[in-house]
C-alpha cells in the first residue's frame, strides 16, 4: 500500500529505454499471476517446517480486508477498505462502499463461517477496535463509536453510532493516515501515524499529545514498549515511554522513533517485478526478487518475537527482539530455500498474496490480512511503469478479494477463546497467561467490572510482584482510578525490574518529592528504571532540593544520552532556575558534547509566551561566559524555525539586543536568537525580504502542496520521519540553492547524499509530471521550504521554475548528488551583476557563473558572503552590501555600511562588462 520514498512520479521511462538497455524488470520471465482460489493459494505458501497455514475467512465472507479485532468471546471485526484502487486510477476512491463486518466461527472449527455487516457506507474504513463502551472504527475523516448498552460487544448498535471526533484526517494519500486504534497497556489507545493518544470513558473522547509515530501498523510488547515502522524499514520503536519528553514539548530524543531492525533485506520466493519504480537501480536484485521493503507494513509483538507485513515482497518477516541495555535491537531470521537460497517467514509465489496487518490472536496464534489484489500501490504515488505493467498482466482485476490466514505450530490444535462470560477469578487468572491478547483483553474487562473485593484483589497480585500478572493489575487498578500510593510504591520497590518500572509511570501523579528521594537510589544501574524514575520529578521541580537532586544526577551521568534527555523534560518550566543553579557546576566541554545547555534554553522558550519569564532568561544568558551564552542563544534561535512559533513579546527592548555583546563571535547567534522576540515599537521584521502579496499567496499554495505531498515523510516541521526520509530544516540541499532544490522537486533525487552528516542511500521521485505541480504551485513550494521552520531564503517566482523546467526538459531519472553539485547555483546573483556608482566611485559586482557575487575595484576584488537574498558582506574589508529594489523587484541600486554606520547607496548605472 506505500511508496518507496518522497512523493509521487510518473516517469516517461520509455524515452530512457530506447536509448540504453532494457531495465532489469522488463528482463526478467515474470510468471502469470492468476487469481487463485483459496485452496489453490495454500499450495503457493512457503512455511517454516513445523509450523502450519489455513484460511480463516476468504471472499465473499470478506472483502479488502486492511484491520481486524476480536471482542471478548472471539469473534473477528475487519475493517473492508472496498472502494481502494478499484482500478490503477483510483476511480471512485471516495466511494462510500467500505465496511466494517463481524466474522463468527459457530460450529467451533477454527473457520469463520458468518458474516454480520455492522457498520457500511464507509470511504475507506482503516481501523477498528473493541473498547468496554462498544466498537470504535476509524473512518478518515471520522472516528466513530457503535455503542454497546450492556458493555458486551454482542449488543453493538452501529444504527445509533456516534462520532467521537476525528480520525485520519490528514490530507494526502491513503497510505499516509492515522490508521491502528492499538489497545495499550496503560489503558491509552495508540495508533500510527499520529501525534496524539486517545481514551474513551462513558462514550467521552479524550486525547492528548503523544510522539508522532510511524507509517502503517503499530504493536507493543510486554514492556509497555511501542513498536512502528516506515515502508522503507522493517520496525523501529520506542525505548522507553515517551510522554515525559511529550509532555515537555519535545517530539524527538534519544532512544524515541529508532530505527530497531538494521538488516531489512527481504527474501522472497518469487520475483517481484510489479513493484513501484522497479526500473530504478537497487529497488530489485538481479534475481528480480526485492532488494529492500519498500511496503512494510502492519506487525505484531509477543514476548520476544515479532512479525512484520511486506505486500510488496509477498511475505512476512520474522524479527527476533533483544534487549541491550536500553536499546533494543532486532535479528532478522530467515530460513533456508532450496529454490532461492533463503526466504522469509512465510512467502509465497502468488504475486496476488498481500499480508497489509498481522495479529497474536485469541489463540495465540498468526493472523494475516491478506488483501488480496495485484496492485497494492496507492494511485497518488503509482508510477506509470507500474500502471502499464499491471494492466498488461491483468493485475488490476479483479477487486473486491481477500484472506484471512491462521499460522500455528504443527502440534497445536486450535483452542478457542471466550472470556465473555467469564466471572472475575477467571479474569484475574487470565492476566497470567501466556497469550498476550488474554491477558490484555482481561485486563479491559476488569477495569467495568463492579464486583465487591476486586481492588483488594488487584492489589493483592500488585503486592505478590509475579510477571506478567502483577503489571496488568497495576494497570487495572490505575484504569479505574483505584490505584493507591500505598500499592504503587509497594511495587516500585518490588524486586522485578519489569513491575517497577511500570509503577513509576501508572503510580507518577500519586508520588510526593519526599518519596522521589527515597526512590532514588533503587535500581541504580538500570536505565530505563532511571529514565522513569527522572520524569517523576517534573511535578516536584519547583522544590530547589529536588532541582538539586536532578543536577547531581545529571552531573554523574552527563554522557549518558537518555538519562539526560529525561532530565531535561522533567526540568519543564523550571528551567531557568535549572540553568542559573547548574552554572558554575557545567563546563564549556560538557556543553559541546552534549548542548544540554542549548536544549533547556529550547524547551523553555517553546513552552513559554511570558515575556517577563523570557527577559530573566536574557538576563541569565548576559551574566554566562561566552561559551554558555552562545548554547543560549542557539537554543532560542532553534526555537524559531517551529511551525507556527510566534515571537515572544517582552515589555521592552533587551539590552543584548540594543548593546550587543563586545564579543563579535557572539553576534551570529545573538541574531539568530533575535528572532525569537520582539517588544512594543519594534520596527525590525524577521531576517527575511518581506513577500508580496502574490508571492504569498504562492508560498501558501506551495504549503498546502508539501502538507499534502510532502509531510508525510519529511514531517510537518521538516524535521523528517524516522528512517523514512532526511530532515529539511537547515539542510543544505534546501537552505543554500534553489537550483539544485527545484531540479530536487522537480525530478526526484537519488543517493547516497549526506543530509546534516547522515548519510541517506534512499529515492526520491520528482513532481514533474504531477498535473497539479505548474510553476505556480512549484515556485509556492520551494518559497514555503525558504521560509518555513526559521529560514530567512528568497522567495521564488514562477519564471524562475519554467525556466529552469525549459533547461531540464527530457530529464527522466532522479539526480545524483554528483550532478546537482555540478549544478551553477545563486543564479540570481545575475539581478545584481552591474556597475554602481555615483560621480568619480564605482563598484561593479558580477556573478562568477557558478555560485559567488564577486565585487571588483581598481583596489580590491574578491567573493562576497551572502548573509540574506539581498545582503552581502566582504570580510576583508568589513563592508556590507544590500542591494535596493523597487516595487516590482527590479535592483535599482546598492548600500554600502561599515560598521554600524547608516551606510551610502550608489544608483545602478550600468550592465558589468564581460
Amino acid at each position: 500500500m506505500r511508496r518507496l520514498a518522497l512523493v509521487p512520479l510518473c516517469l516517461a521511462a520509455v524515452a530512457v529505454f530506447a536509448q540504453e538497455e532494457a531495465p532489469l524488470y522488463l528482463r526478467i520471465d515474470t510468471p502469470p499471476a492468476p487469481v487463485l482460489d483459496p485452496g489453490a493459494a495454500l499450495e503457493t505458501f512457503r512455511l517454516v517446517p513445523g509450523y502450519r497455514i489455513e484460511a480463516v475467512a476468504h471472499e465473499p465472507l470478506v472483502e479488502d480486508p486492511v484491520a481486524l479485532t476480536w471482542d471478548a468471546a472471539g469473534r473477528m471485526y475487519v475493517a473492508e477498505m472496498r472502494g481502494f484502487m478499484q482500478d490503477t486510477y483510483g476511480t471512485d476512491e471516495d466511494a462510500p462502499i467500505g465496511s466494517v463486518v463481524r466474522l463468527s466461527d459457530t460450529d467451533g472449527d477454527g473457520r469463520m463461517d458468518r458474516r454480520e455487516v455492522l457498520l457500511d457506507g464507509l470511504v475507506l474504513p482503516r481501523a477498528v477496535a473493541i473498547v468496554n463502551e462498544g466498537m470504535l472504527v476509524g473512518e478518515p475523516p471520522n472516528l466513530w463509536l457503535c455503542p454497546s448498552a450492556s458493555g458486551l460487544a454482542a449488543d453493538i448498535d452501529c444504527a445509533h453510532k456516534q462520532r467521537l471526533g476525528s480520525y485520519g484526517d490528514q490530507p494526502g494519500s491513503v497510505e499516509h493516515a492515522e490508521n491502528g486504534l492499538l489497545a495499550g497497556l496503560d489503558n491509552w489507545l495508540y495508533s500510527a501515524k499520529s501525534a496524539r493518544r486517545l481514551k474513551i470513558s462513558e462514550g467521552v473522547l479524550t486525547e492528548e499529545p503523544t510522539l508522532f509515530r510511524g507509517q502503517w501498523g503499530i504493536a507493543q510488547d510486554d514492556a509497555g514498549r511501542l513498536f512502528y515502522n516506515t515502508n522503507s524499514n522493517l520496525l523501529s520503536g520506542d525505548y522507553y515511554d515517551a510522554q515525559n519528553v511529550v509532555r515537555a514539548g519535545a517530539g524527538r530524543a534519544p532512544g524515541l522513533n529508532a530505527r530497531i531492525s538494521a538488516d531489512d533485506a527481504m527474501y522472497a520466493v518469487r520475483v517481484n517485478t510489479g513493484v513501484n519504480r522497479a526500473y530504478l537501480p537497487g529497488v530489485l536484485r538481479e534475481d528480480g526478487r526485492l532488494d529492500q521493503p519498500t511496503s512494510a507494513s502492519g506487525m505484531d509483538v509477543q514476548g520476544d518475537i515479532a512479525f512484520v507485513a511486506e505486500p510488496a515482497a509477498n511475505a512476512v518477516a520474522h524479527l527476533e527482539l533483544s534487549e541491550d541495555g536500553l536499546a533494543v535491537t532486532a535479528r532478522h531470521v530467515r530460513y533456508p530455500d532450496e529454490t532461492w537460497g533463503q526466504r522469509e517467514f512465510l512467502a509465497s509465489t502468488d504475486e496476488r498474496f498481500r499480508p497489509v496487518n498481522v495479529y497474536f490472536g485469541p489463540d495465540g496464534a498468526l493472523y494475516v490480512v491478506d488483501m488480496y489484489r495485484g496492485v497494492i500501490q496507492d494511485h497518488v504515488f503509482i508510477t506509470e511503469q507500474l500502471r502499464e505493467q499491471a494492466k498488461a498482466r491483468g493485475l488490476d482485476r479483479p477487486p473486491g478479494l481477500g484472506r484471512i490466514w491462521r499460522v500455528s505450530r504443527v502440534e497445536e490444535s486450535f483452542q478457542p477463546a471466550s472470556l465473555e462470560d467469564a466471572d472475575v477469578q477467571e479474569l484475574l487468572d487470565r492476566l497470567a497467561s501466556e497469550i498476550a491478547w488474554q491477558r490484555r483483553t482481561a485486563q479491559r474487562l476488569l477495569l467495568v467490572r463492579t464486583e465487591d473485593g476486586i481492588e483488594r484483589r488487584l492489589r493483592a497480585l500488585v503486592r505478590a510482584a509475579e510477571m506478567p500478572q502483577s503489571v496488568h493489575a497495576l494497570w487495572a487498578l490505575a484504569g479505574r482510578d483505584t490505584l493507591d500510593r500505598r500499592t504503587a510504591l509497594a511495587a516500585v520497590r518490588s524486586a522485578s525490574l519489569p513491575l517497577a518500572r511500570q509503577a513509576l509511570i501508572a503510580g507518577a501523579p500519586l508520588f510526593n518529592r519526599r518519596d522521589v528521594a527515597a526512590l532514588a537510589e533503587l535500581h541504580s544501574e538500570d536505565t530505563r528504571f532511571q529514565m522513569e524514575l527522572i520524569a517523576v520529578l517534573a511535578p516536584h521541580n519547583a522544590h530547589a532540593a529536588v532541582r538539586r537532586l536532578a543536577q547531581n544526577t545529571l552531573l554523574e551521568h552527563w554522557q549518558d544520552d537518555a538519562r539526560r534527555t529525561a532530565l531535561v523534560a522533567a526540568m519543564r518550566g523550571q528551567e531557568q532556575a535549572f540553568l542559573a543553579e547548574l552554572s558554575g557546576r557545567w563546563s564549556a566541554e560538557q556543553e559541546a558534547a552534549s548542548q544540554l545547555v542549548r536544549t533547556l534554553v529550547h524547551q523553555h522558550v517553546r513552552n513559554t509566551s511570558d515575556g517577563a519569564l523570557a527577559a530573566g532568561l536574557l538576563n541569565l544568558a548576559a551574566t554566562q561566559p561566552v561559551w554558555m551564552q552562545r548554547a543560549m542563544f542557539e537554543g532560542a534561535a532553534e526555537v524559531t524555525r517551529a511551525e507556527g512559533f510566534e515571537r515572544i513579546v517582552l515589555q521592552e527592548a533587551h539590552t543584548l539586543f540594543t548593546t550587543p555583546p563586545a564579543d563579535e563571535t557572539l553576534w551570529p547567534a545573538l541574531a539568530r536568537a533575535r528572532k525569537a522576540f520582539t517588544w512594543p515599537g519594534d520596527t525590525l521584521a524577521a531576517d527575511a525580504v518581506p513577500l508580496s502579496p502574490a508571492q504569498r499567496a504562492r508560498m501558501e499554495d506551495g504549503r498546502r502542496y508539501y502538507t499534502a505531498r510532502c509531510a508525510t515523510c519529511h514531517g510537518a516541521d521538516g524535521e523528517g520521519i524516522g528512517a523514512l526520509a532526511p530532515p529539511l530544516v537547515n539542510s543544505p540541499w534546501v537552505t543554500e540553492a534553489p537550483e539544485r532544490l527545484a531540479r530536487i522537486v522537480l525530478h526526484g533525487l537519488q543517493g547516497p547524499i549526506e543530509v546534516l552528516g547522515q548519510t541517506w542511500n534512499g529515492v526520491m521521485p520528482g513532481h514533474a509530471l504531477m498535473p497539479e505541480f505548474d510553476d505556480q504551485v512549484a515556485s509556492g513550494l520551494l518559497t514555503y521550504l525558504n521560509r518555513a521552520w526559521g529560514h530567512s531564503g528568497r522567495a521564488i517566482d514562477p519564471p524562475f521554475m519554467a525556466a529552469l523546467r525549459q533547461m531540464t526538459h527530457g530529464r527522466a531519472l532522479p539526480w545524483t548528488a554528483d550532478e546537482l553539485m555540478a549544478v551553477p547555483v545563486n543564479t540570481h546573483f545575475t539581478a545584481y551583476s552591474g556597475r554602481y556608482g555615483g560621480g568619480p566611485f564605482e563598484l561593479t559586482f558580477v556573478y562568477d557563473g557558478q555560485s559567488a557575487l564577486e565585487i571588483r575595484t581598481g583596489l580590491f576584488s574578491g567573493p562576497l558572503e551572502a548573509r540574506a537574498p539581498d545582503r552581502f558582506y566582504f570580510a576583508p574589508r568589513g563592508m556590507h552590501f544590500d542591494f535596493v529594489r523597487d516595487d516590482v523587484g527590479g535592483v535599482q541600486g546598492v548600500t554600502i555600511r561599515s560598521g554600524d554606520d547608516v551606510g551610502n547607496t550608489l544608483p545602478r548605472i550600468g550592465d558589468a562588462d564581460g
